[in-house]
């Protein structure tokens, strides 16, 4: 199988092209910049050009702009990444048949805090990024070999698992979220059963995330636990007054995707532990870097 990833040098694309290597599948990455191809998925010509040059059996879209900030300060720009290369992607699949996976979001939810989500839970649209990602959901859709995956992840490279842990390990000020509700997942144990979702004959919608939900606040206790560091230092506050609006009750209910995949997905536990190994390896890797470079 050859499958294009859009988006690949993201912190979940990046996990879904070892993925597909590791499975044996011919993976091809593209992206603005430092892929094998460069595409600017805002353009939906240049989008349907490298579909044709590419003839790919599969298309997995990670690509997103998940700044909210930048989503609410422009949704029109944000539709062009978010939403309308979904379309482009559900015709490309109906007119080849090719496999389109669209990764979405748990930003839809609100209002009742650590309950789980299934996926035919009515969504909240509270801000543009929610509006563009629900926007992408409804075109995928309309392609009768898609299935739109709903997560939120973690990783050690960037974003909310870099920040997490270098405030633990620098004692630094942290204001918690008692009220904002995820079933955060690591990217790399979400990249594989991602994989798994593109070779199965699962269509439609489904939820992968950890089995467990958490607030942004247990989250971090649980992972200052797994670093055996006590975040005494800590405060907790609310998400409420947060600007741009966040949807706070993110909580998703798995047991599709668990019945699909024949396995629990991981815990909270199991998703901190993997963001600590991971870390590890980040540093293990740019010391052996650091140290051929003295010796070079």
């Amino acid at each position: 199988m050859k499958v294009l990833v859009l988006g690949a040098t993201g912190l979940l694309g990046t996990e879904v092209m070892a993925a597909l290597k590791e499975r044996g599948l011919r993976a091809y990455g593209a992206a603005r910049s430092g892929a094998d191809l460069k595409v600017d998925v805002t353009n939906q010509m240049a989008l349907f050009r490298l579909l044709c040059r590419v003839d790919a059996d599969a298309v997995i879209n990670c690509a997103a702009n998940v700044n909210l900030g930048s989503c609410e300060a422009d949704i029109e720009a944000a539709y062009r990444v978010n939403g309308a290369p979904a379309g482009v992607l559900a015709a490309w699949s109906r007119q080849t048949e090719g496999r389109f996976l669209q990764i979405s979001t748990d930003h839809f939810f609100t209002g009742d805090l650590p309950l789980p989500h299934d996926e035919h839970a009515m969504v909240s649209l509270v801000n543009a990024y929610a509006v563009t990602k629900f926007a992408a959901e409804s075109m995928a859709r309309k392609a009768e070999n898609s299935l739109t995956i709903r997560t939120n992840i973690c990783g050690a490279k960037k974003g909310f698992g870099r920040w997490a842990l270098d405030c633990l390990r620098g004692h630094k000020p942290m204001n918690l979220f008692a009220d904002y509700f995820t079933s955060t997942m690591h990217v790399g144990d979400c990249a594989a059963a991602i994989v798994e979702l593109l070779v199965s004959e699962e269509t439609g919608l489904i939820n992968l995330a950890s089995r467990d939900i958490s607030s942004k606040s247990d989250f971090i206790r649980a992972l200052a636990a797994e670093m055996n560091i006590d975040p005494s230092w800590v405060t907790e506050t609310t998400a409420r007054d947060l600007t741009p609006i966040r949807a706070l009750s993110c909580g998703l209910d798995v047991s599709k995707a668990e019945t699909v995949l024949g396995r629990k997905l991981p815990s909270l536990q199991d998703t901190v532990r993997s963001l600590v190994h991971e870390d590890a390896q980040c540093v293990t890797t740019t010391n052996s870097k650091s140290a051929t470079a003295l010796s070079a």
